[in-house]
């Protein structure tokens, strides 16, 4: 069972208990009623008779309920059930001269509808039987009353009762079930969509954003940066001589490399920016949270991390990387953004690689 099962029916027990509660109450306030206003008979009798000795049993049995329930950590409700059994024979004992009140040893078919379980409610159903039957053998009164005709009757009203139930909870079931393959269906729909939108935004080679991706977060970084809402800035980072390297060791030895790469650069930025291969050996970071001379010396960090990274693809050595950082200022807009970045990092292409230069 589910952990939200498990609180529902948790909390459904405590309502039915609250049920008995209240039950009780109203079952003394009407007694104290009939007593003052209607019943002939002498006080000390009536309240002995139809307050206390009542009041105290019903008080006994959901006192027994509320301890199971606190102190079982199971059968809860065959529990309450069989509370309820006892309580509909307290009250309809005491008062047998009440025909009316036979029907209200239905009661515990009524509880066990709220499991959605077929054992708990043919319980409640052999509950209601015995109930029923040791009151007209063994109350004298309701036996007087009824008779074998009349009992007769309560028997078929309670078997098309007890149809009616099982109707009501196969119903029922049949609709629990339908939600839960719906919920599923959902859910599994939902996490193929994330999946897919993963899939369209993320590179498959080096796992980190793709082209597209990254055009989709910069529009809106910097909406955000010309609000004043975040410091933006944006490295351009290029693999020094990486076309050697496919023609010397292949291609499948540039991928590695491309991989490694990327990792080091997810290992360096913080969680709040960016990582993106634009294309080629080319990638793209994104800072959102840290001032210009903190996003400088990240990138200074990565780029001496790559080039202290060797590499088994190419027998050992290591490769190196060449950035340019550019800072966004208002109006600046994204294309001009990125031609900083870019232009930069021409300059340190042109100026001897493996070197970060800032925009001027």
């Amino acid at each position: 069972m589910s952990s939200s099962m498990e609180f529902n029916q948790k909390r459904w027990n405590r309502l039915l208990l609250h049920s008995f509660w209240i039950v009780f109450f109203l079952s003394i306030l009407i007694e104290c009623l009939y007593l003052l206003f209607v019943t002939n008979m002498p006080r000390d009798e009536f309240l002995r008779r139809y307050i206390l000795l009542p009041s105290f049993l019903l008080a006994i049995v959901i006192l027994i309920a509320e301890a199971g329930i606190r102190l079982l950590k199971k059968h809860h409700d065959y529990l309450l059930i069989s509370a309820s059994t006892l309580f509909t024979l307290i009250v309809t004992g005491t008062h047998a001269s009440m025909d009316y009140l036979l029907f209200f040893l239905f009661f515990p078919i009524m509880i066990s509808i709220f499991y959605f379980q077929y054992k708990p409610l043919l319980y409640a159903i052999l509950n209601t039987a015995f109930a029923l039957y040791s009151l007209y053998f063994f109350n004298p009164g309701i036996h007087a009353r009824i008779g074998p005709l009349g009992m007769v009757s309560v028997t078929v009203i309670l078997a098309i009762y007890c149809g009616i139930a099982f109707f009501v909870l196969a119903r029922g079931r049949e609709v629990l079930k339908n939600l839960i393959s719906s919920y599923e269906s959902n859910q599994a729909l939902q996490v193929r969509n994330m999946e897919m939108y993963k899939l369209a935004k993320t590179d498959y080679l080096t796992d980190t954003y793709n082209h597209m991706a990254y055009h989709e977060l910069v529009d809106k970084l910097v909406e955000q940066a010309e609000k004043g809402r975040l410091q933006l800035h944006l490295a351009v980072l290029d693999i020094d001589n990486f076309k050697s390297i496919n023609d010397s060791y292949g291609h499948r030895a540039g991928d590695n490399v491309l991989r490694a790469v990327a990792a080091v650069a997810r290992s360096v930025v913080g969680p709040h920016d960016f990582v993106a291969r634009y294309g080629g050996e080319e990638f793209v970071i994104l800072f959102t949270e840290l001032d210009f001379l903190e996003a400088y010396d990240t990138i200074e960090n990565l780029r001496q991390t790559i080039a202290a990274t060797t590499h088994e693809s190419l027998n050992g050595l290591s490769v190196t990387v060449s950035a340019g950082i550019n800072h966004y200022v208002a109006g600046m807009g994204k294309e001009r953004f990125f031609h900083g970045a870019d232009a930069a990092l021409y300059e340190a292409k042109h100026s001897g690689k493996n070197r970060t230069n800032v925009t001027a």
